[in-house]
């Protein structure tokens, strides 16, 4: 979530997965420039190749506000090989034990497709398993993967295949927060035109941290309470969270999506369409109150609200368009996305304060005194279930511009990303979103010293309707080409709970890591 703000610098590509025989920009160019990969190029034999690498992370958080984060440990084995010319495999596997969690489940081994609330560890993922076939104008994968659509870094409109790992509340780079699905995608390649479909069988949700965690989404924690006037008083409200109810694995529950290529005068233009489900977070709720009579001569008595939170699943259709192209020395890239049927989660104290009235409460009252006079007084409590409409829906669109720009060790990129939302309400807010925009500015700059060996990265967010910023400065040396260790921070201001950023304004944090490859 507030990691939306980070950028990765022009040298590293607009977001991560294996490209699949596409060009450098992410999508392979047409015409003379490039031909479909071929059969026939040396060290294509067959042959099966393994690598990996151990991580160890401590975090340190600067706000006592803030849980605690034990040291996390990350063991990654990757195994990439081809049987013939015309083929190749790759599986990628992640065992983690993850030192966010602070009351760990021992519900398996490998991460779960069919839940949202991660509470494991240790536990081992499935980051990318899947088999190509090349038949020269055509390529075909199957199997877990990663897509990589869009021009736009870290934040890509146009890329939805992909659920995303919120678990650290975003702040992590988008090629990690990305989750594998299983998917089938096809790549054919013409001199009119390159294009991928993507073909994904069912729904695999989003995961987000647990409750007690520090990354656990503030606008997800309702209001202690809710005023309903004088003579009710405050009404407290308690929160329990139900995890995701997913969709049969129908054909009427796949997902699909085709992107259109082409190389015109030097700029790499794409057009693309989404049909699936909404892949960010996304809840209904459910309101109960509770009457309970308190003393029956006086018939004093109490009311109390119950909220339960569960992840709502809803389909999107998005029509997009991206471009990327140089200009003299600099790299500009665009991206726009349209988003038919987007659902928008309203704040939650909006939703409360509208429900949990005095006049709702006064009628609550008089229906549960006719059961009360009706059992003979044995009836003292009774509970109402509250329609709460939680969710708005309205069409929306959201674009970005970037420039890139290299010169000898030092790289600067900055971007432009806005939501627009034309019917959005003031009087029934949505998070996320003012007076109908979200406008986010990102900027990058990494600088190399000692041959390359020290990288200092400085990454920037900053939203211009709410006014949050995120900063994450970094150093990384690399001891040996195996061995290199990280230290930086992350600082986040603002502290609006409605807002992207905001909502994680105390998990100010520093960090270290040492990340060892074989």
């Amino acid at each position: 979530m507030a990691g939306e703000g980070q950028v990765r610098g022009p040298d590293e590509g607009g977001t991560g997965g294996d490209s699949g025989g596409q060009g450098p920009t992410g999508t392979a160019e047409v015409g003379e420039e490039t031909e479909p990969p071929s059969q026939d190029a040396p060290g294509e034999e067959s042959g099966c190749s393994t690598s990996g690498y151990m991580e160890v992370r401590g975090v340190s958080a600067l706000r006592k506000e803030s849980p605690d984060e034990d040291p996390s440990w990350e063991l990654g084995l990757q195994v990439e090989g081809k049987t013939a010319p015309w083929n190749a495999y790759k599986v990628s596997l992640v065992s983690v034990q993850d030192g966010k969690v602070i009351e760990p489940s021992h519900g398996g081994a490998f991460h779960a497709f069919n839940r949202v609330y991660q509470d494991m560890t240790p536990y081992i993922d499935i980051d990318e398993a899947y088999l190509d076939v090349y038949t020269g104008r055509v390529d075909i994968r199957l199997g877990i993967q990663k897509f990589a659509w869009g021009r736009l870094d870290e934040i890509n409109p146009t890329d939805n295949l992909n659920p995303e790992d919120l678990t650290e509340g975003g702040t992590n780079d988008e090629v990690d927060r990305k989750i594998g699905v299983p998917a089938l995608k096809v790549n054919a390649y013409s001199d009119a035109a390159n294009v991928e479909v993507a073909f994904v069988p069912f729904y695999v949700p989003y995961r987000l941290p647990d409750r007690e965690e520090r990354w656990f989404p503030r606008v997800l924690v309702p209001p202690e309470s809710v005023d309903a006037g004088a003579t009710v008083g405050r009404v407290p409200v308690r929160t329990y969270y139900r995890d995701i109810d997913l969709p049969p694995r129908t054909m009427r529950n796949a997902e699909a999506g085709i992107r259109v290529s082409r190389l015109v005068s030097g700029w790499d233009l794409s057009a693309s369409y989404f049909t699936g489900f909404d892949p960010m977070p996304l809840t209904e709720s459910v309101v109960d109150v509770d009457v309970t009579l308190v003393n029956p001569l006086s018939l004093e008595y109490t009311a109390a609200s119950r909220v339960t939170l569960m992840p709502a699943l809803h389909r999107i259709h998005v029509f997009g368009f991206d471009f990327t192209g140089t200009l003299g020395d600099f790299t500009l890239r665009g991206e726009y996305a349209y988003f038919h049927g987007k659902r928008y989660n309203r704040r939650l104290e909006s939703v409360l304060d509208e429900l949990v009235t005095r006049e709702t409460i006064d009628d609550m009252y008089s229906d549960f005194l006719v059961d009360y006079f009706a059992s003979g007084g044995r009836t003292t409590s009774k509970s109402f279930r509250l329609d709460a409409e939680a969710v708005s829906k309205m069409d929306s669109m959201k674009y970005g511009f970037g420039v890139d720009y290299i010169h000898g060790d030092t790289s600067l990129s900055v971007q432009l990303i806005q939501e627009f939302v034309p019917d959005h309400d003031n009087a029934r807010p949505v998070y996320f979103v003012k007076d109908g925009f979200d406008t986010l500015s990102t900027f990058l700059l990494k600088q190399f010293f000692l041959q390359n060996t020290l990288e200092l990265n400085l990454r920037v967010a900053y939203d211009l309707e709410f006014h949050d910023h995120l900063v994450k400065p970094s150093a990384r040396y690399h001891f040996t080409d195996r061995l290199q260790g990280t230290v930086g921070a992350i600082v986040i201001g603002g502290g609006r709970k409605d807002s992207l950023l905001g909502q994680f304004g105390m998990n100010d944090q520093v960090y270290a890591q040492l990340r060892c490859s074989f």
